[in-house]
Parts: C-alpha cells; sequence; structure tokens
C-alpha cells in the first residue's frame, strides 16, 4: 500500500481532530519513509531530541542502562506506532537509546517545522492544551497503577492491552520473550512462571508465542 503523508500525520494522538489545512501542513513539513536498516541506532542518550517519530513499518527497540549496566528493553513501536510526542514542545536530550529491530522506515516532523505551523495556525495551539492535559492525567493516573500491580498482574494487563491493538482474542507475541521480560523488568525465569501460573487460572492459553485471551 502506498504511503499516505496526510493519514500518516493524523493518526498521531494530539493531531486528530485538527482541521484538514492544518494536517497538510503539517504532513507537507514532515520527513517521510526513511529507511532504517536492521541493527541501525535511530538515536542514543545525549543526542538532541528535537522530532517526533511515527513508525511506518518494521519495529524499534526503545532501551536504557540500569545502574548494572545491563541493558534494559524499556518498550517496542511497531507499525503505526509513535514516539517522541514531548519533543515538539521542549528542547531535551534523548535519555535512552532507539535501534532498528528489523528493516524499519520512520517518519518523523521537527519541532521548529511543528512551531512553524503553530504561528500560521494558532488556533491549534488551544486544542493541544486540552489533549496533552488528558493525556498527563492518564499518565499519572497509570503510573500509580502500575506500582500497586504485581508481576503477574503487570504481564495480564500487556497481553490485554495486544488483544485491544489487534482487535482479536488470539494473537502472535509481536515481541521476544527475552524483550518481553525485559520490558516488564523482570527474569526470562519469572516471565515463565508467571505465564504458566496465567494458563494455570484459565486467563490464557499459549502455544509458543501464540496467545489466546480466555
Amino acid at each position: 500500500m502506498a504511503h499516505d503523508p496526510i493519514k500518516c500525520v493524523e493518526q498521531v494522538s494530539i493531531f486528530k481532530g485538527a482541521p484538514k489545512s492544518v494536517i497538510e501542513a503539517l504532513a507537507r513539513v514532515s520527513v517521510h519513509q526513511k529507511k532504517i536498516v536492521a541493527g541501525q541506532m535511530i538515536y542514543s542518550a545525549g543526542e538532541p531530541n528535537d522530532r517526533l517519530m511515527i513508525v511506518d513499518s518494521g519495529r524499534v527497540r526503545v532501551y536504557s542502562y540500569a545502574d548494572d549496566d545491563r541493558e534494559r528493553t524499556l518498550y517496542m513501536l511497531r507499525s503505526r506506532e509513535v514516539d517522541l510526542t514531548g519533543a515538539l514542545f521542549t528542547n531535551h536530550e534523548h535519555h535512552n537509546f532507539a535501534q532498528a529491530a528489523e528493516p524499519t522506515e520512520i517518519c518523523y516532523l521537527k519541532q521548529s517545522a511543528f512551531k512553524d505551523v503553530l504561528k500560521e495556525y494558532p488556533e491549534m495551539a488551544l486544542s493541544l492544551v486540552d489533549v496533552l492535559g488528558e493525556r498527563l492525567t492518564s499518565l499519572e493516573q497509570r503510573d500509580v497503577t502500575d506500582t500497586l500491580l504485581t508481576s503477574r498482574e503487570r504481564l495480564y494487563n500487556y497481553l490485554l492491552e495486544l488483544r485491544s491493538q489487534f482487535g482479536n482474542q488470539t494473537y502472535k507475541l509481536p515481541v521476544t520473550k527475552k524483550e518481553l521480560a525485559q520490558y516488564l523488568g523482570i527474569t526470562p525465569e519469572t516471565l515463565s512462571r508467571q505465564l504458566k501460573q496465567l494458563v494455570a487460572e484459565d486467563k490464557i492459553k499459549l502455544d509458543r508465542r501464540e496467545f489466546t485471551i480466555l
């Protein structure tokens, strides 16, 4: 399917509902389908964080280093997912690392170009304030909730989120189990035990990397 710059920008949550003229202006100043080979770094800690990123195809692993210098996967970005929205509004450096886990195409919108569009359409700034306020409230609530959950509860919630993303009770895990364990902040052995427990509780069926939510 041919890449559509308009649809690419429209999928960014903070731009949903924006006038067509604004979306078209943002699409014109965005960079589309930059090709990244598997294993290539997209950004590293200490580099300027000055652009929103959209994964058009492929997968991107975002990771950091723990105090003991071990890599920890923070999250995986898949096709049609958006990252670094905050880079449009503030000037700071990356704290994490991002690497293409497979051949990937990304699109991005630089902060400077975004601000130029805001100057042309100042009414857009007011709607963004409302959207960002709702997002901050949601993130604060999620942080509190995650702190209180056990590792098995966090795992089950993640699997439920994937069900919603795929729109199906049965789906293939989009990351390796090792990557999932790193994302949840647990060991692969703990992940294995928790998955077996969820199967015993009749909450999921598991066939290698294929999951069914019961």
